[in-house]
């Protein structure tokens, strides 16, 4: 025990009437000995013990650590960046320049006929045209790409000049058919082409007057020669063909817009009514 806690006792000890004051002198007398002794003893401890060298040893150690994890890391994100990353398109611009590059995988992209770049993006594929002027690149959107409807044949023969003169065209269709929505689908995609890129105001039609949105609708078929029309019939056989001022797309189901977007791509003159 520390003499000194020793002393405090005694002091306690006479201040309430335990001992009395001679007894304490005595006590104290020895203690005071014992006092020098103990700090002594301690002083000799205090310098045996070592430096605090170790503490400061080991956050070094762990500093230097630290700076060796962290260049390591910013090696290995360089070196990944060095080989193995890719150049990410962030536009349709980029995805074209890739494209063109041959930098793209072949469900991303290809150059059909050695001229047009096709990319996909969000499930539709994207082709660059330019306007007859030359003075706009329109983006043009399909849902699908040339590569997966050459074995479609578009029949017959389209009145160009007819077409050409045309500010309008007419969308007729069976108003009481079983696939509306894969009608008013494949409608909606040749609508925004025509309205878009050939600038010819779409007029919604029916092949008869057999329901209430008909009653104030045009009645057009393919027999109404003084009309550019595009009649999308719902048919068990799948056709796409022209009747001089008529273009039809036969068929059920996603053929309807596959037909159309067929027709697009010949009226765009990408493809031909029949690739070989």
């Amino acid at each position: 025990m520390d003499p000194r806690k020793k002393l405090s006792v005694l002091k306690e000890s006479l201040e309430s009437g335990v001992i009395k004051e001679d007894e304490f002198e005595k006590a104290k007398k020895g203690l005071d000995s014992d006092i020098k002794e103990f700090d002594k003893k301690v002083e000799e401890m205090n310098k045996s013990e070592p430096k605090e060298e170790e503490p400061k040893k080991s956050s070094d150690k762990t500093l230097v650590i630290s700076i060796i994890v962290i260049a390591l890391v910013l090696i290995a994100i360089l070196s990944y960046n060095v080989f193995f990353n890719k150049e990410e398109p962030q536009t349709l611009e980029d995805l074209h320049i890739l494209n063109l590059k041959g930098k793209l995988k072949a469900s991303q992209g290809y150059v059909y006929k050695g001229v047009y770049s096709f990319v996909t993006l969000d499930d539709l594929w994207y082709t660059q045209l330019n306007s007859p002027g030359g003075t706009k690149i329109f983006n043009l959107a399909l849902r699908y790409s040339p590569a997966d409807l050459e074995d479609i044949v578009i029949e017959g023969n389209l009145d160009d000049g007819f077409f050409d003169e045309q500010g309008e065209f007419y969308v007729t269709f069976n108003p009481v058919g079983d696939e509306l929505s894969y009608v008013s689908l494949a409608v909606a995609d040749f609508g925004t082409h025509m309205s878009k890129v050939f600038l010819k105001k779409p007029i919604a039609a029916c092949d008869r007057n057999e329901t209430l949105p008909c009653l104030t609708r045009p009645i057009v078929t393919c027999d109404d020669t003084d009309k550019l029309v595009l009649y999308v019939k719902e048919s068990a056989r799948f056709r796409t063909y022209y009747n001089n001022n008529c273009i039809v797309v036969e068929g059920s189901g996603f053929d309807l817009v596959k037909g159309v977007d067929r027709i697009l791509y010949n009226l765009y003159t990408i493809m031909g009514q029949e690739e070989v």
